[in-house]
């Protein structure tokens, strides 16, 4: 079996507004997504969605068809690892180099007759899930957001927060005294605090009992993440939007920068390198909690990752759930006790509703 082409079908789907934070503009996702396919000469194909926030798919795509066609679909170490050297050169987005390497497992997964988590090497079928807030304007929408939640049964909520630390800290103290004592609570900061901040609000964090800390600083300030990890009793989550896939986090570990890594199939270029990123936390006794992607088949591959290891205790779903399909099935929802469970036909295991997206062509179209 070879694969014999590897295209992008652009289609219209449109999505909320995406309110952000700080200073950091809003933004209008553009109507749009992507399917990336690789298809076989047996027919056999694997898929992976891509948000229309990426920007370059088509582009990206055509550079790297002409690496993939000809190969052994079943060779995914080595066709990642020529598509991550190579992007040196060519400047492709990695976002697209993770869709590629997620259809080669979709494909693997159909070709075995199994779902990917078992064809990795299977842990277990479910795992608890948290939600995940998007910003809001007020502390109120948040509140009524996290008590809605707790109501549908998830034990965990994540607060994207406001812009201000000032305002964050009441906002961080309002929303657990909502939920009370019983529900796992975590923040995101993205990067929006100095070291200074970022010490006062995980002091607050520490006492309101958060689950974990997450992004405070930059990505790129090592050192200032190292100090709050010593400093701070509350476990540091990062790593999830470093360059260089899986190969940046060593130091990351080795200094103790952080307690948790993250990163998920869209920003570290897919399921090979995430498994690697697990592996590598796992012998530092370390968890990867695994970051939402925005779209349903990687944040699928995210979850069959996350059923393939022992040190993840999440998956993160982020709200409102039923914006993310990108016509494919329904699938993110969580029985009573807060689980979330891995699909478990062959591959990503998700039905692809091939007539809307042939319907509602997009003018990106490869």
């Amino acid at each position: 079996m070879k694969i014999n082409e590897v295209k992008v079908d652009a289609y219209k789907w449109e999505i909320p507004d995406m309110p952000w934070i700080g200073d950091v503009p809003a933004l209008k996702e553009p109507g749009i997504g992507y399917m990336v396919r690789v298809l076989t000469d047996e027919g056999i194909e694997g898929d992976c969605t891509i948000p229309g926030s990426v920007i370059g798919v088509s582009e990206s795509v055509a550079r790297l068809r002409d690496l993939v066609v000809g190969q052994d679909p079943l060779n995914r170490e080595k066709i990642w690892q020529t598509m991550i050297r190579v992007e040196r050169h060519r400047e492709y987005h990695v976002a697209v180099i993770g869709a590629v390497d997620v259809a080669l497992w979709d494909l693997g997964g159909k070709i075995a007759n199994l779902p990917v988590y078992k064809l990795m090497g299977g842990y277990r079928d479910k795992v608890l899930a948290y939600a995940t807030s998007l910003m809001h304007g007020t502390a109120e929408e948040y509140i009524e957001e996290a008590l809605d939640c707790k109501a549908r049964g998830y034990t965990g909520y994540k607060v994207h927060p406001l812009g201000d630390y000032k305002v964050n800290i009441e906002l961080f103290k309002a929303v657990r005294k909502a939920v009370g004592d019983d529900m796992n609570l975590m923040m995101d900061a993205c990067g929006a605090y100095n070291h200074e901040t970022a010490m006062k609000v995980g002091r607050v964090l520490e006492e309101l009992n958060y689950y974990w800390y997450q992004n405070p600083l930059l990505d790129h300030d090592i050192d200032g993440y190292a100090q709050l990890a010593r400093a701070l009793d509350i476990p540091i989550a990062g790593t999830e939007r470093l360059p260089g896939s899986c190969n940046t986090i060593s130091e990351y570990i080795r200094k103790r920068a952080v307690d948790i890594v993250r990163g998920d199939v869209r920003f570290k270029g897919g399921i090979t390198p995430l498994k690697k990123m697990a592996t590598l936390a796992e012998a530092f006794g370390m968890n990867i909690e695994i970051h939402t992607t925005m779209n349903p088949l990687m944040n699928v591959a995210n979850l069959h990752v996350l059923c393939s290891i022992q040190n993840s205790n999440f998956h993160e779903l982020l709200q409102p759930e039923d914006k993310q399909l990108y016509a494919v099935e329904p699938w993110e929802h969580i029985d009573q006790e807060g689980y979330i469970h891995v699909p478990q036909k062959p591959g990503l295991g998700l039905e692809i509703d091939w007539g809307y997206i042939s319907k509602h062509p997009a003018d990106a179209k490869c």
